[in-house]
């Protein structure tokens, strides 16, 4: 796990394990199976270590304070005003999700908690166990090993209070400092991801990323060959991904094929004046 990610909590969604891995497997590397009712806090990394929950029945949520929600209660009856904090849904967790819990220390204590929606169950299995199951069963989609046997843990920010647009430059950055190089001041970097596994690491569909990628390329901010790219202006790249909440404006303009073309032909100017004038 990043250790410079300070969240307890770090989550996989967009796959159902149990439709890749066969039950028996999962069973035999479950530590165990707990079942808790709604709007219960789910908190077993201190005891258990570093481990990997998988959602078996009803859905979780991860939350944290809404900006600007904390507040003093001052019609407590007691002596000492109450802090109350509103807490917001950052995401939702469902059946073949994986959420992933580390102990981190009191002084690190993160603000994101996960808490049961519905009345949950819950299979527990530790980091090191979930690796090995799915170094068994390589036949699960490419995206979800990178992710978890090299390491490759993003921060909940990440995906969660981000842009799409956001999302890929931050992606991007990530894949050249892993994998980068620089030569002649320029930094280039491989893709270690078809255009699918990312669009579904980052919760969006290929399109989006297609048009997201050609605009980049279109503004010389980076340079896609093949899966290939360099990033030719650091600076511009970095101020996308830090703009978390609104999206990148597409301003490249798509040229029509020859197959548009004549599935709408251009209307033929209008001569019919011109006739009238060289008859005169």
């Amino acid at each position: 796990m990043n250790q410079q990610n300070q969240e307890r909590f770090w989550t996989v969604k967009g796959i159902n394990l149990f439709q890749h891995l066969p039950a028996k497997a999962i069973r035999e590397r479950t530590l165990k199976t707990i079942e808790l009712d709604r709007y219960q806090p789910i908190h077993h990394a201190d005891e258990l270590g570093e481990i990997v929950y998988l959602v078996e029945v009803g859905r979780v949520k991860l939350q944290s304070p809404a900006e600007g929600s904390i507040f003093d209660d001052e019609s407590s009856e007691e002596q000492e005003h109450t802090i109350k904090t509103e807490l917001e849904t950052k995401a939702v967790i469902e059946v073949g999700d994986v959420l992933g819990e580390r102990p981190i220390s009191n002084e690190l204590q993160g603000a994101i908690t996960a808490e049961s929606i519905d009345p949950v169950r819950l299979l527990i299995i530790p980091l090191w166990e979930f690796n090995l199951l799915l170094k068994k069963y390589p036949t699960l989609n490419l995206w979800v090993r990178k992710l978890l046997f090299r390491k490759i843990y993003y921060p909940l920010d990440c995906v969660i209070e981000r842009s799409i647009s956001s999302r890929l430059a931050f992606f991007l950055i990530k894949q050249a400092a892993m994998n980068g190089r620089i030569e002649n001041g320029i930094l280039h970097g491989k893709l270690d991801f078809f255009r699918t596994q990312i669009a579904r690491l980052l919760g969006t569909n290929v399109g989006l990323i297609d048009q997201y990628l050609s605009e980049l390329d279109h503004r010389q901010i980076i340079k896609l060959r093949w899966r290939k790219f360099s990033i030719l202006d650091q600076w511009k790249l970095k101020k996308v991904a830090d703009n978390r909440w609104e999206e990148l404006v597409i301003t490249k303009t798509e040229e029509p094929d020859d197959l548009s073309i004549l599935m709408n032909p251009q209307s033929l100017p209008d001569t019919t004046n011109d006739v009238t004038r060289r008859d005169d």
